[in-house]
């Protein structure tokens, strides 16, 4: 394997029902609808043999050092299965990843499995220039109909013409199971007088803590936000306070007649201003990066990390016991609500020279025992039928499926809501960077977003 470092990173089928006939739908077609075709089935060694001797490149950018070991640990591991291959492991933190991605997909010569992302932004971008592959023979071949949930390969796909997501060509498969919530430190909430973590379930006493922590001298909530998303996150689960998660939907699956600028999204981006001024989070949060905020969060002084579960590992690795985990704090008619959905998925180069080679690794990352074993070593559920019955010793890991599960029984999950226009992303990112530092108000950033989602709107 040759690993280059660089510096560093659901039940959504229900949702697909929100618009007439998917998820969402763009006004661009597809450049390039050719499918990439399997050679003939047989064993993962079998799919990279006739190649000869290979390297074939896989762009990866998690947001967690122990997913990337856990992934570099399977890459060995495809490896020694097929030794006529080595890995090219290309590892960028996410924000320097996203932004370059369509760039580096259009190159001569771009990586021949990439990690992406779901919604318009990445993938939808590179399935309607024809940069990635139709995964759906590869599917056939290996079951992934069978091995994973309906609901993890629904938001992985694009209609043929490239207008529609949610239906059609199966484009990317993802890990793991990965959702927004909140990490604590026992030992600093026992200073606070917090003994009974579940109290802190409700929004008012969660607030209390807060602010005690804050009167003690403490900061209350680590965040860094230097890559310029974690902070979305945190602006989700505000607006998961007040917005119910089929309004939030209907606006991220480009349902006509929805909207950003709610009152209830109006209150969230106020909390975000409310929590800036009150000194709730670190002074320099926007100058560190996700892992800068995990390690600072280790370190013991704050009570509280709002972060996906993509950090459990790390957490865990660093506080052990002394660190829990919890859902966002219900709402006022006492549900939980939080964001997520699937991690990144994997796509596969429609320029690749190996292409079974490529469907083989993606398979064996995502559908293989060795890669549910490998998320659950990281501290997240693998994203497979088989994923969600494997035995987990990691008791904040098995804290974090049973919230899920509370979670799930609330119907509280709802979506990233950076996927509904190609340009969404960015431009909440640095929207949210300008709320947060007093340059605009809760007002301004709700109707620049809608404007972007209206003009996206008008293009379809």
């Amino acid at each position: 394997m040759i690993y280059r470092l660089r510096p560093l990173a659901l039940t959504l089928t229900a949702l697909c029902g929100l618009t007439l006939t998917a998820c969402a739908t763009s006004g661009t077609g597809n450049k390039n609808t050719d499918d990439v075709s399997p050679a003939a089935a047989g064993a993962v060694g079998d799919s990279c043999e006739p190649y000869g001797d290979i390297t074939m490149t896989v762009g990866f950018s998690e947001a967690s050092e122990s997913i990337g070991a856990g992934f570099a640990k399977l890459v060995e591991e495809f490896e020694a299965a097929n030794t006529n291959v080595t890995i090219d492991l290309q590892a960028k933190e996410w924000a320097s990843s996203q932004q370059t991605i369509r760039l580096v997909m259009s190159g001569d010569d771009p990586p021949d499995v990439m990690q992406g992302n779901e919604g318009w932004s990445i993938d939808g971008a590179l399935w309607q220039a024809g940069l990635i592959a139709n995964l759906d023979a590869y599917a056939e071949l290996y079951g992934w109909v069978e091995e994973f949930p309906e609901s993890a390969l629904t938001v992985n796909r694009f209609s043929a013409d490239g207008t529609v997501l949610g239906e059609g060509n199966l484009v990317a498969v993802p890990q793991a199971i990965q959702y927004v919530g909140v990490f604590y430190n026992k030992d600093v909430l026992a200073e606070l007088g917090v003994d009974d973590v579940s109290v802190l379930d409700d929004q008012g006493k969660f607030m209390e803590t807060i602010q005690a922590a804050k009167d003690a001298g403490r900061v209350p909530v680590v965040l860094g936000n230097s890559e310029k998303w974690p902070m979305l996150h945190n602006l989700s689960l505000f607006n998961g306070w007040y917005d119910e998660p089929d309004v939030i939907d209907a606006w991220v699956f480009n349902t006509p007649g929805a909207t950003y600028d709610t009152p209830g999204r109006l209150k969230g981006s106020q909390d975000l201003v409310d929590w800036a001024e009150k000194g709730y989070f670190n002074a320099d949060s926007q100058a560190l990066t996700l892992a800068d905020a995990t390690a600072r969060f280790v370190e013991g002084d704050s009570p509280f990390f709002i972060t996906g579960t993509w950090s459990l590992g790390d957490v865990y690795a660093g506080l052990g016991d002394k660190a829990g985990f919890m859902l966002w704090p219900t709402n006022a008619d006492g549900l939980h609500r939080a964001v997520g959905g699937y991690s990144l998925p994997f796509t596969m180069s429609t320029k690749t020279e190996y292409p079974d080679c490529a469907a083989a690794f993606i398979d064996f990352v995502t559908a293989s025992q060795a890669a549910i074993d490998a998320q659950i070593e990281a501290g997240r559920p693998s994203a497979t039928k088989a994923g969600a019955e494997a035995q987990v010793d990691n008791p904040m890991l098995a804290q974090m499926i049973a919230e899920y599960e509370r979670l799930n029984a609330d119907d509280g999950l709802f979506t990233w809501e950076d996927w509904p226009t190609p340009t969404m992303g960015n431009l909440m990112m640095s929207e949210a960077q300008r709320l947060y530092v007093g340059e605009i108000t809760p007002q301004q950033y709700n109707t620049t977003i809608q404007e972007n989602w209206d003009e996206y709107m008008a293009t379809r």
